[in-house]
């Protein structure tokens, strides 16, 4: 029966630098005011889109039942 063998691991290593922190460092941390304000940008911008999309597909059905309505 063999033994497996055990790894130990040395946190001061290249290999787990993620792991230590830096104390200086600033959190990074999202205002909520200017997510809340390029959400409302976003949102009335996809509103427009919709609308104006809306607006043509409209119009172009008029315009096809106006020609078939004449011949």
């Amino acid at each position: 029966m063999r033994v497996k063998e055990h790894k130990t691991y040395s946190l001061s290593s290249d290999e787990f630098r993620y792991l230590k922190r830096e104390e200086d460092r600033p959190a990074h941390r999202v205002d909520i005011n200017v997510l809340n304000k390029r959400l409302n940008i976003s949102k009335r911008s996809n509103f427009y889109t919709t609308a104006l999309v809306a607006l043509l597909c409209l119009l172009c059905l008029i315009f096809l039942s106006l020609i078939s309505i004449k011949f």
